[in-house]
Order: C-alpha cells, then sequence, then structure tokens
C-alpha cells in the first residue's frame, strides 16, 4: 500500500471517530455555522435562484419593481437600470431567506437528534459517522478539484504519488464527481434565458 492510503486510512478512520464521539447533532451545527455555512447559502442560491426567478409571482414582482425605475431620466434610475437592481435585490432577499432557513433547520434538526433517548442517541452516533465521512469525502473532491485546476508540475506529481493505490484515490481524482456536478450546473445555468 502507498502512503497515500495509509494516509486516508488514518484519515476516515479520524473522521469516522470524531463521528462517533461527536455525533450528527453536533456535526451538522459545527458544519453549517460561520463561513461554511455562509458558503452553503451561497450555493444554495447560484444552485437554485436561476428556476425560482422563473416562478410567476416573484418574475412579476420583479417587473414591479423594475417598474419603479424605468422611464425616469435621473441619471442614478438609468445606473440601477444599467446594473439590473432588480436581479440584485432579488438574490440578496434569497440569500437573506436561505440563511434563515438553513439556521432554523440546521437548529430544529440538531435538537431532535440530541433528545435524550436510548434509539435516537444511537441514530445521532451514526449519522454522525456517516456525515463526517461524507464532509471527508467533499473535502477530499475539492482538494482533488483543486489539484486538477492548478495542472501542471503539481498534478503530475500528485497523480504520480497516488498512482496504484490500493483505495482506487488515482480512479477517484481523475473521476472526480465533483467536476460533474459543476459542469451539469453552469449548464442548467447556460439553458435559463437572462431577462432583458
Amino acid at each position: 500500500m502507498l502512503i497515500a492510503d495509509w494516509i486516508a486510512i488514518a484519515l476516515i478512520a479520524l473522521f469516522a471517530l470524531l463521528g462517533l464521539l461527536l455525533g450528527f447533532g453536533k456535526g451538522l451545527r459545527f458544519f453549517t455555522k460561520g463561513i461554511i455555512g455562509f458558503i452553503i447559502s451561497i450555493f444554495i442560491c447560484y444552485s437554485l435562484g436561476g428556476f425560482i426567478i422563473k416562478i410567476g409571482f416573484v418574475d412579476n414582482l420583479l417587473v414591479q419593481f423594475r417598474g419603479l425605475f424605468e422611464g425616469k431620466e435621473e441619471w442614478y434610475f438609468k445606473f440601477l437600470l444599467a446594473i439590473r437592481i432588480d436581479i440584485i435585490v432579488y438574490y440578496l432577499a434569497l440569500f437573506i431567506v436561505v440563511q434563515i432557513l438553513r439556521i432554523i433547520i440546521v437548529k430544529i434538526v440538531s435538537k431532535v437528534f440530541e433528545i435524550k433517548n436510548v434509539f435516537l442517541e444511537f441514530l445521532n452516533r451514526i449519522f454522525g459517522l456517516v456525515l463526517f465521512c461524507g464532509v471527508l469525502v467533499l473535502f477530499t473532491m475539492i482538494v482533488f478539484q483543486i489539484i486538477y485546476i492548478i495542472g501542471g508540475s503539481s498534478a503530475e506529481s500528485f497523480t504520480s504519488m497516488i498512482a496504484g493505490s490500493k483505495l482506487k484515490l488515482d480512479w477517484f481524482y481523475e473521476h472526480n464527481p465533483l467536476a460533474k456536478i459543476v459542469e451539469l450546473l453552469f449548464k442548467l445555468e447556460l439553458r435559463i434565458p437572462v431577462q432583458a
């Protein structure tokens, strides 16, 4: 086995142990607060924003909001229309709503999993293990994607370091699901017509 395999096994054991010790409730709060929670909210807004904007009443509200600035001669009204103030306000409002919903959902779910009950405590530990291992996989995908984007000699030395891995790290690097997800989201975003 390669050194990379032993490092991967150590990380899996560490994250699994942390998941069992801390549980799902504490893990969920930890992984969704601060800058990580901010990034999660941005990702949700980016992923769903193009679809939500096409909902009838949302589209009508934006048209009415844009109508407040149209036909005005002052330069600042023209500037606001030029920078698409309606889209800026829409995404700011969506971000605030997503942030509030994320905080509420995380609090409710974490409190449910931390109820003092033998069955729920067992589930808390098992789901904690799954959550922490899932975060490790996601972190690995992000690191692999960054190395792939950097390319050059760094990527070459990294691929030679994981080549022939018993844990198939080389295959995981070449078939990183994150690259496909990013590509799919980008294609979906391009299909959404931009309002004039």
